[in-house]
């Protein structure tokens, strides 16, 4: 599961590593602007995830989070 806090979030535009980090084309930038003015990321294709956690990793604002399932049985091995 990907939970994304748009208002931490400076955006696709100014930002963007998220979309770059994923090796499977999770995030899209959002139609929306978030109260700061920003265009956060949205999840586009959430079944892709693979749990890598690299959004959550490099995401300088600390504005995703990744848990479940998927994470959980990676986090094992």
């Amino acid at each position: 599961m990907l939970r994304i806090y748009h208002e931490l979030c400076k955006g696709t535009e100014e930002c963007g590593i998220c979309i770059y980090v994923c090796p499977k084309e999770v995030f899209k930038p959002s139609e929306a602007l978030n109260q700061k003015g920003y265009r956060p990321p949205v999840v586009a294709n959430e079944d892709r995830c693979t749990g890598c956690g690299n959004c959550m990793i490099y995401c300088p604002d600390l504005a995703i989070v990744v848990s479940g399932e998927k994470s959980r049985r990676r986090a094992k091995r």
